[in-house]
């Protein structure tokens, strides 16, 4: 069975299982889970605008959202970051290739 983008999300970049236990995971380990190989898993982040360029070059606050879920993952059940974690996902895909970052700003205001 196919699994659908937010599910590879979770796994990928939010290191969410099925179960909801938080543990990051590299695309080795994740392309392992469907019985894929990583370039598959690339290629379906890709077709479903979800692959790391997109994350990288946008001004989504990824890392902000990943150590809230792991935080949360101290004290909330399953379903609980399940739902946490749509409410990410619907963010991201909201805003993912439409604001990009300004590498040479961002370097210059460092």
């Amino acid at each position: 069975m196919m699994p659908d983008p937010f599910q590879v999300f979770c796994l990928y970049y939010l290191g969410l299982t099925p179960e909801g236990e938080v543990r990051f995971q590299n695309a080795n380990q994740v392309a392992k889970r469907f019985n894929w190989t990583p370039e598959m898993l690339m290629e379906y982040l890709h077709r479903h605008r979800l692959h790391p360029d997109l994350v990288l070059n946008t001004d989504f606050p990824l890392s902000r959202y990943q150590v809230d879920l792991q935080t949360a993952a101290q004290y909330e059940d399953s379903e609980r970051l399940h739902a946490r974690a749509l409410g990410i996902y619907e963010a991201f895909t909201g805003v993912a290739g439409r604001k990009r970052r300004d590498w040479l700003k961002e370097i210059k205001e460092e």
